[in-house]
């Protein structure tokens, strides 16, 4: 399949063992951004193994059967390049941005780590220390740690309100023989999508993808959906060093899959979305109650999350969620003026299109579309759709949204 817009050329082959690959070559480009996506994260994991999946992303820059640690990590910034990955709820991603002349570089590399990890015992007890203190991290940055506290009050009985890094407990669970039979159930077939932006020839992508990759066992889809479990307002408490009170406030929203995003994407603009949002000028500008405050979106395969964040006093907590639910209720009850939708339109396609001046967030998107739907959009078919969001259709979403459902408040408070 191929899509030219004249201005990107968009291809997608799909290989034997299930495996997708997806291109979009760029006119002017030297460089290229490669990334493995494997359609597993977190959410996936046993409850007993939480964090196996970002584990294992630690553990395959760990050594391979051709290559050490440091000759890995030399592979591609040697040449220029950059190597690196993550891991989130949904997906793990291991990623190379290079000149266009090492693809069979980066290729082999990328290969390499995702299939052929050794993962030394010793190797592994010293990586789980190292997770251990990323864990320390994010418990010593209290903006951090709050949204892991609001995840897990979100979704309080489905894996997607656990911690993506895990627990020192399911930590100590985890071994060489685990992370070997997660690797191979999970990085297969049809779960891994290889995504290419810049100046890539598709067809011999596709010819080097096929030597690298022979795994044809089949994927197993055990992912199961998130319910509603909330049923009514709830209002969390947590404490810690910190001189400042984090508030999250949110509920549940849509889907990815919703075509209605689009005007929540301008909602979200309007009320978060940067220095003139309602959010910042009201709660900032206006009463200098917060240094940091804006909204937030989530669009997943089978659940929705729309909330707000602001860091306080902690004398200021009441006053500021009081301000919050005001402006997010607005929305509800008003129509924006066309000035504003205009604004804000043009806001937000401005940043779309800066955002795609990289390749690599360019690879981002063209990845998760095809994980998410197995086909493409183009950047001017989601300028048509922000372009067709009318005053009328915020509202309508508004209410549905903000009326009469359940809210999730979460504070982390100073000890």
């Amino acid at each position: 399949m191929s899509i030219n817009s004249g201005r990107e050329l968009y291809r997608r082959t799909q290989l034997d063992n299930g495996i997708r690959v997806v291109t979009e070559t760029l006119p002017h480009v030297r460089s290229l951004a490669i990334g493995i996506w494997i359609d597993t994260g977190s959410r996936d994991e046993p409850e007993q193994l939480a964090g196996i999946s970002h584990y294992l992303e630690h553990m395959n820059f760990k050594g391979t059967e051709r290559r050490s640690p440091l000759e890995i990590a030399r592979s591609i910034e040697g040449h220029g390049g950059q190597l690196n990955a993550f891991t989130g709820k949904h997906e793990t991603c291991f990623y190379a941005r290079v000149i266009s002349s090492h693809l069979v570089r980066a290729v082999d590399v990328l290969a390499d780590i995702t299939q052929h990890s050794v993962y030394d015992p010793t190797e592994t007890i010293k990586e789980r220390k190292v997770i251990l203190e990323e864990l320390k991290n994010v418990e010593d940055t209290p903006d951090e740690m709050v949204f892991e506290y609001f995840w897990a009050e979100m979704y309080p009985n489905h894996s997607l309100g656990r911690t993506v890094i895990g627990t020192p407990k399911t930590l100590k669970k985890i071994n060489p023989a685990r992370l070997r039979e997660y690797s191979q159930s999970h990085y297969c077939g049809s779960r891994i999508v290889v995504a290419v932006t810049g100046d890539v020839d598709h067809d011999r992508l596709v010819e080097l993808i096929q030597q690298q990759f022979k795994s044809d066992q089949p994927s197993q889809r055990l992912r199961v959906a998130p319910q509603n479990d909330l049923t009514g307002h709830s209002h969390h408490e947590h404490h810690s060093s910190t001189q400042q009170a984090h508030i999250l406030w949110g509920l549940h929203g849509i889907t990815y899959y919703d075509p209605r995003k689009y005007a929540l994407f301008i909602m979200n603009t309007v009320l978060g979305g940067g220095m003139s949002s309602r959010l910042f000028q009201h709660i900032r500008e206006d009463r200098g109650l917060a240094y940091t405050v804006y909204s937030f979106l989530e669009t997943l395969p089978d659940s929705g999350m729309f909330g707000v964040y602001a860091g306080t006093d902690p004398e200021n907590v009441e006053q500021t969620l009081n301000l919050i639910k005001e402006d997010v209720l607005w929305f509800a009850d008003n129509l924006l003026s066309d000035e504003e939708l205009d604004r804000t339109k043009d806001q937000l396609k401005g940043a779309l299109l800066l955002g795609l001046e990289s390749p690599s967030s360019r690879m981002n998107r063209l990845a998760r579309m095809e994980s998410l739907t197995g086909g493409y959009l183009s950047i001017d078919d989601i300028i048509e759709n922000i372009n067709a969001v009318s005053a009328e259709s915020i509202k309508e979403l508004a209410s549905e949204m903000f009326t009469n459902k359940p809210t999730v408040t979460t504070l982390l408070l100073p000890k």
